[in-house]
């Protein structure tokens, strides 16, 4: 188990702190510690940022003294094995807080693009669009308004991806160059698209699905305690149990959804339930194995597809347990986990597409750094001529 935060006296005397009832909890909201950070570039908010703690609030950041050591003390608090302690906002504030991120997010990838580029701008407002739909789904559950949101914007990205080194190697290189934009259920729905589209050849509905797929695959982690997902060290057994309830209970969430009206189909829903199967087994929740068009205890082709996206997008991220990995590591990673884990037809396109967007960005960096040497060769040779006709003269 996690430890319980205990409220200092210097926090009693600073904040303003008081009790919630159950029933008035949807007055709050959780946010996410990854979109949290987002308030380091902002001089100013107009809400009130709160930790809870159980059923007590403790009003930690006013609109008047908001401040970036503030925010990271929130941080280093969230940061520990608290099992009791959660980062909320006023339900009625987070379309505030929601404009703060869509700003902040634009302005690093304007940035983004400016320092880079190779990097695809299409691909990322994809991206952000689809984090913007991901953070949705985070944040407010999944209801009929939600869902459509979210198949909308799937729709948007198969309509829209670029070819599929390109956008690849975009979204690799986004989170090298800033991991803060990185959103991992919005870059799992575009490397899943990807994978079905652009390798597999699938049709638009297709794609479409195992995107949407992708975005939902990890919803059931809004079940499991924080100071589980935030853990920086290795699971017990215990906590690693907690952890894999994630699967089913997102599968619950969403069969609950259609069941309510939500535009979302069963065979996408089955991806949450099935993205940590392994092909030849030894997966959870249900051992599953092999192809579910060959047998019944088989795995679903979206949840195949999406397995391997959300393995490499997981290795990209930094994490508090781990260190962003490169293309060339992720993939070395995952190598050794293939036979076992990934669909071997699936797998085998997505590795040598990996390898593909590799050598296209550094066929492009070597034209830049051939351009740049030119370019100083020219330069030279003008004032190597300058000098020899002032000499002359």
């Amino acid at each position: 188990m996690g430890k319980h935060y205990k409220i200092s006296e210097a926090t009693r005397r600073r904040c303003h702190i008081f009790e919630v009832a159950p029933e008035d909890q949807h007055r709050f909201t959780i946010i996410s510690l990854e979109l949290f950070h987002y308030l380091f570039e902002v001089k100013h908010i107009d809400f009130s940022i709160y930790f809870r703690v159980g059923n007590t609030m403790i009003e930690y950041i006013t609109q008047r003294e908001f401040s970036h050591e503030l925010v990271n003390n929130i941080i280093k608090s969230r940061n520990k094995e608290y099992d009791d302690l959660d980062i909320c906002l006023e339900t009625k504030d987070m379309p505030h807080f929601n404009g703060i991120i869509n700003n902040v997010r634009n302005k690093k990838i304007h940035n983004l693009l400016q320092k880079d580029p190779h990097l695809d701008p299409d691909t990322l407002k994809l991206f952000s669009n689809l984090s913007a739909a991901s953070q949705m789904v985070v944040k407010g559950g999944i209801d009929q308004k939600v869902a459509t949101f979210a198949k909308e914007t799937a729709s948007q990205v198969i309509d829209n991806l670029m070819e599929s080194e390109i956008a690849i190697g975009t979204l690799s290189r986004m989170v090298l160059a800033d991991p803060t934009l990185y959103d991992h259920s919005a870059s799992v729905a575009m490397i899943a698209g990807v994978i079905a589209q652009k390798l597999l050849k699938k049709p638009k509905e297709i794609s479409e699905k195992v995107a949407l797929g992708g975005l939902y695959h990890d919803v059931g982690k809004t079940c499991v305690p924080c100071y589980i997902l935030n853990k920086p060290g290795s699971f017990t057994p215990e906590e690693f149990e907690i952890m894999k309830t994630h699967t089913t209970l997102g599968y619950e969430e969403l069969l609950k959804a259609i069941d309510q009206g939500a535009p979302i189909e069963q065979d996408v829903a089955r991806v949450a339930h099935e993205h940590h199967e392994k092909f030849k087994g030894g997966g959870y929740p249900c051992d599953k194995h092999g192809r579910l068009e060959e047998h019944d205890h088989g795995i679903h082709e979206y949840a195949r597809i999406v397995t391997i996206a959300d393995v490499y997008s997981a290795l990209l991220m930094k994490r508090v347990y781990k260190e962003a990995f490169s293309q060339e590591k992720a993939l070395s990673i995952m190598q050794k986990a293939s036979e076992q884990s990934y669909d071997p037809i699936i797998w085998g396109m997505f590795e040598n597409n990996v390898q593909r967007s590799l050598k296209f960005y550094d066929l492009l960096e070597k034209r830049i750094e051939d351009k740049s040497k030119i370019i100083d060769m020219d330069e030279k040779k003008k004032k190597d001529k300058a000098q020899k006709s002032r000499k002359s003269s």
